[in-house]
């Protein structure tokens, strides 16, 4: 279904002052789910595929004279040229190996090697020269490094370019899916499909139970991978006849499955489009502070994903009223832009919001026709002719769909993520009637310290009423007994003796050669596993016997006592 694309091309404005850009990109190929060798990594097809879109937005955006027109010419006003600009271009990126590399493979193409010959570097950037004068250039013959920014699950940040991810109330709501009447009609429909497919190509990685339209999905991307590494299966499902348009139908049963997973507005209150919710708010926030910097930062953002974010956004914004291609999936290396632009000849970026405004265009997947540029699409229903948005209206109808705050993503997800446990509401102590507008932050902090206060003034009553004081206790001489006996030690008895300022500790070798630093003192060895430090552990010993080694709750060292 989403294998054919609008490509009617729209003509480049000369009147059409580009002031910056928000672009979210599929990740290019990579390796399937289903395969059992370690994490999804980004194949050398899908580098490609990400140069190729990297070096299309470099012809389109900087206009450089490389030849690059597969998405027309449009300059971004006062972007860097050649070198790249950290400060001008925002790349995020969830920390997944093959969306970090996806990224980096773009930013290749946007930005390619450069380099300075002595006399431009004396002029432009000095760090090129050395203090005897000799020129030194980057590695790869002028690499540039981008910065590319990066969001593990355990960071607020990733909302942005994958908000289903851990996100319960979605997963809930879509296992909802599965038993409704819809699933169960194509479940049956397609187990023929599925079962003759499956015995010749999904042995290795799928148990025959699970040949059906329930892993609709994951066949269909293992599959995928298959069809364009895989010369057997490759000539089963293009030229044997006993499989003809079986390839087309399971990537249709994929679009139909992921669509209902990720596109369904109208379940649970649109819980399971929350990965197009949360990418609204970033849009929409990246352009607001590129308004609040009147058009100086940033000029550039770069967003990477999977696919779920597209399709939700897709059902939000009404894309698949305007064309039923946008119920599919979109190829890897597809991009959504959203530029912000004015009308006329002055460049100057508008001190008015409503000289600006939005185009939103899609790209599926990564053929670029010579001199191609990228379709506009209306959204928010509006009509065909109305692809250019005021910015008000943009701002005002994103503002509609979005989850712009990530406490509001915490609770609609009803998420357990270590970064919810901070956004849990605090106690107020008496609240007035403008509390609602504190944040949880500084309602925090004002309840940490009203129960400080508190605590300080219980503690100076009690030593005004009660009578409670502070007295020095003396310390013991230094010839005086003491030590782990106590005023039970002898005179014979030996104890450890330490440094001024000194501490039990020493590095102690081990027989494969490394070296551990060692705590306490010989008699205090870790007893409860039954051997020294080191003796044939691990190089990373676990918590427990980390925690047993220095525990105030262990077993004691006991006296051997005998006649």
């Amino acid at each position: 279904m989403a294998a054919a694309w609008l490509i009617n091309a729209t003509e480049d404005n000369p009147n059409y002052q580009l002031h910056g850009a928000v672009v979210f990109t599929r990740t290019g190929e990579r390796t399937p789910e289903l395969d059992s060798s370690g994490p999804r990594q980004l194949t050398a097809l899908g580098a490609q595929q990400l140069y190729a879109v990297g070096e299309a937005f470099r012809g389109r955006y900087i206009n450089s004279l490389n030849g690059i027109t597969g998405l027309g010419q449009q300059p971004i006003i006062d972007i860097s040229a050649n070198v790249v600009d950290n400060d001008q271009t925002y790349v995020l990126a969830a920390d997944e190996p093959y969306l970090v590399a996806s990224a980096q493979a773009f930013m290749q193409g946007l930005y390619p090697p450069f380099t300075l010959n002595k006399t431009a570097a004396i002029m432009l950037d000095p760090s090129y020269i050395l203090a005897n004068g000799s020129y030194i250039e980057y590695p790869l013959d002028g690499y540039q490094y981008a910065q590319v920014h990066t969001a593990s699950d355990l960071d607020p940040t990733s909302i942005w370019v994958e908000g289903s991810e851990n996100c319960v109330n979605a997963a809930l709501s879509g296992n909802e899916y599965y038993d409704s009447p819809e699933f169960s009609a194509t479940r049956a429909s397609s187990q023929s499909l599925y079962q003759a497919v499956g015995m010749s190509t999904l042995g290795d990685v799928l148990t025959q139970p699970q040949w059906d339209y329930y892993n609709a999905y994951v066949i269909y991307d293992y599959l995928n991978y298959q069809y364009a590494h895989d010369t057997s299966i490759f000539a089963l499902l293009s030229d044997n006849i006993s499989y003809a348009g079986a390839y087309d139908e399971l990537r249709w049963l994929a679009d139909q499955q992921e669509w209902a997973l990720y596109g369904n507005i109208s379940a649970d209150s649109g819980i399971r489009t929350i990965a197009g919710k949360t990418l609204a708010a970033r849009v929409l926030g990246q352009f607001q502070e590129i308004i609040g910097s009147m058009g100086s930062s940033p000029k550039l953002t770069l967003l990477f994903g999977e696919h779920e974010p597209f399709l939700s956004f897709f059902a939000l914004t009404e894309l698949q009223f305007l064309n039923s291609n946008f119920f599919g999936l979109p190829e890897y290396g597809s991009s959504m832009v959203f530029e912000m632009y004015s009308i006329g000849n002055d460049s100057t970026f508008p001190t008015n919001e409503a000289d600006l405004w939005i185009r939103f265009h899609f790209h599926n997947g990564t053929d670029f026709p010579a001199n191609g540029s990228l379709q506009a699409f209306p959204i928010f229903g509006r009509g065909p002719s109305q692809t250019d948005m005021p910015w008000l209206d943009f701002q005002d109808m994103m503002s509609r769909i979005m989850t712009s705050v990530v406490m509001d993503w915490c609770n609609q997800c009803a998420a357990q993520t270590l970064f919810c446990d901070a956004f849990i509401q605090p106690i107020v102590i008496n609240p007035t009637k403008d509390s609602g507008n504190m944040t949880p932050q500084i309602a925090g902090v004002i309840g940490a310290a009203v129960t400080l206060g508190v605590l300080a003034i219980a503690f100076i009553l009690a030593m005004l009423v009660g009578g409670i004081r502070f007295h020095r206790v003396q310390r013991s001489k230094k010839g005086e007994l003491g030590g782990f006996k106590g005023s039970a030690k002898l005179a014979s008895d030996a104890d450890l003796s330490l440094p001024k300022n000194g501490a039990v500790a020493g590095i102690v070798s081990m027989e494969d050669g490394d070296k551990k630093e060692r705590v306490g003192s010989w008699e205090l060895r870790n007893k409860e596993t039954g051997k020294d430090i080191g003796g044939g552990h691990s190089r990373r010993p676990s918590l427990d016997e980390e925690e047993a080694a220095v525990s105030p709750f262990a077993n004691p060292v006991r006296p051997d006592e005998r006649v």
